[in-house]
């Protein structure tokens, strides 16, 4: 356990590595603190610091704060210990005197989100997931993060829950789930979108442009870029590196690409360079890697993402490895949660779903789903959907939140766009079938 929480990354403290390794020797050097439940807030000075400093005002809580998180390694570390495992509500009291910044959140030692610190002063609250026993919580400054003066932290069992939508493409998560997105938030839960590839199939200068029109259209349903994870690989490639006999081939996109990327320029980095420190090669070993410690450390209490049974390879294997991640979470550690599969592209390529149509007066006829199997070549029952119902509103936003789709569609200069299935999507219910693990 011990050498697993000193993996090797640029971001994560070395001293507190070293502190683990020769602390079990017998060094004196400082652990993380253990805080127990129950015992009120925790002063962040009477954390571990790395590269951050110690100091005193007459404004902060116990008359110190810490400041200088401003740097690579720099760091605030402690340790939380529970009987419980679930979901608790993470409060961050901070000063920002700069704009609005953000620092890295690991939950046992990998990347859990970057926290949004609004300028000024005041309380920030995240709902976590903790396994129970000694988990430990480190704030860590990343790439693109601000300079934050961390006060204190308390934690609480939370109300409220994680689902995570997991797709293959930037727009499949409102194609298939922006109803259901509204629908969790409305309701006080979590929402974290995890974008498989980069979209970049036409184009390798498309996967920037895609992530920011993800990021544009989740603000449009109340999803903040900080819940949005990009992993980073080359679209049309999931199909290969699941299917690599050697987990450690590095694949080449279509993009020409090889390596993880993201869109640094709105704070929106690849999952594995905020994880580890430096982007990850395109091969098995490191997505399947990195999709088990995202799944692990989030913990959802639902994953929805696209089926085995489309004609796309990536929407396919999408499924494959959500499900093979999810199993052997189960089996390693007992981890429950439920698996809801949607259908972006049914069996017909271009009659489902059945496209949008209009009145006299230009208004849309908002339809049902239809059944995307027809011809009943696949195991997904159409009487065992689950369904749930939009109201016009909701309708209305997730048309909205198309909208910013531009790429996808008008087109580009290498490859026209497809508006008529992208507002088809525009029906009275959401769809998809729900197995649990």
């Amino acid at each position: 356990m011990m050498l697993n929480y000193c993996r090797k990354t640029k971001w994560v403290s070395l001293i507190l590595c070293t502190a683990f390794l020769l602390g079990s020797a017998g060094c004196n050097l400082k652990r993380p603190p253990v805080f127990k439940a129950g015992e009120g807030a925790i002063e962040a000075e009477d954390c571990l610091l790395d590269s951050s400093d110690i100091q005193e005002g007459s404004s902060y809580s116990g008359g110190k704060a810490v400041d200088g998180i401003s740097k690579e390694g720099a760091a605030v570390s402690f340790a939380y210990d529970t009987d419980k495992e679930g979901y608790y509500d993470l409060s961050v009291e901070y000063v920002n005197n700069g704009s609005d910044g953000t620092l890295g959140l690991f939950i046992n030692d990998h990347f859990f989100m970057k926290v949004v610190f609004p300028s000024g002063s005041g309380t920030v609250t995240e709902t976590i997931a903790l396994k129970g026993g000694i988990d430990t919580i480190s704030f860590s400054y990343l790439p693109g993060d601000g300079d934050i003066t961390l006060d204190g932290f308390s934690l609480s069992p939370s109300e409220h829950s994680i689902s995570m939508i997991v797709v293959p493409h930037e727009d499949d998560e409102v194609l298939g789930f922006a109803g259901t997105i509204q629908h969790l938030i409305a309701q006080g839960d979590t929402v974290k979108v995890v974008l498989m590839t980069n979209g970049d199939f036409f184009s390798g200068d498309m996967g920037p442009v895609r992530i920011v029109e993800s990021m544009n259209a989740l603000a449009v349903l109340g999803v903040d870029s900080s819940d949005i994870i990009v992993m980073g690989y080359g679209d049309f490639t999931l199909d290969g590196l699941y299917n690599s006999s050697n987990p450690k081939e590095v694949i080449t996109a279509p993009s020409g690409y090889t390596k993880t990327y993201g869109n640094p320029e709105y704070n929106l980095y690849d999952y594995h360079t905020l994880d580890t420190g430096a982007p990850a090669d395109y091969t098995k070993q490191n997505i399947t890697t990195d999709l088990y410690n995202i799944i692990s450390t989030i913990r959802p209490s639902a994953v929805y993402t696209t089926s085995e049974f489309e004609w796309h390879p990536d929407h396919q294997y999408a499924f494959v490895m959500v499900k093979d991640t999810i199993e052997k979470l189960n089996k390693d550690s007992g981890f429950h949660t439920l698996l809801c599969e949607t259908v972006i592209h049914g069996e017909d390529m271009t009659g489902w779903p059945e496209p949008l149509e209009y009145d006299d007066d230009g208004n849309p006829i908002i339809k049902e789903f239809t059944d995307p199997f027809p011809s009943g070549s696949t195991t997904l029952d159409w009487n065992e959907v689950t369904k749930i119902t939009l109201t016009d509103e909701e309708v209305a936003v997730k048309s909205k939140s198309i909208d910013e789709y531009y790429s996808q569609n008008n087109g580009g200069e290498n490859f026209p766009g497809n508006p008529t299935f992208n507002y088809a999507f525009c029906k009275s219910d959401e769809i998809y079938w729900i197995f649990e693990y």
